[in-house]
């Protein structure tokens, strides 16, 4: 099992960066430092937070050059690290936490 660190540049999306991953992201377990999930929050379309699955459900509409895409995150504002949990998107390959992931990603935003 690899584990990396993937910073994104300022002017990129973290999804971006996951579409660009490919198939690498099909069967991985995948975490956003909370800059990452920042920059998430700030350019999606709708945001709600579920109630007692602390989950933040993002979803952003398609456009001329992106899918329509939503993702489930963990919200938990005690740690620097926060899961995604699932992402529905045509562009990117990861869709659910699988139970036995082969590789480990960290996505952060460049400071």
């Amino acid at each position: 099992m690899k584990k990396e660190v993937i910073i994104v540049p300022k002017d990129k999306c973290p999804l971006d960066i996951l579409a660009e991953m490919g198939e690498r992201t099909k069967n991985a377990w995948i975490f956003l430092h909370q800059n990452a999930l920042e920059k998430l929050l700030s350019t999606a379309d709708e945001k709600n937070v579920s109630g007692k699955l602390a989950y933040h459900e993002l979803h952003w509409n398609a456009t001329k050059d992106f899918p329509a895409t939503s993702a489930l995150i963990e919200y938990n504002t005690q740690t620097e690290w926060v899961e995604v949990v699932g992402i529905t998107a045509t562009d990117i390959a990861f869709r659910m936490h699988p139970m036995d992931p082969e590789d480990i990603y960290f996505i952060k935003m460049d400071e």
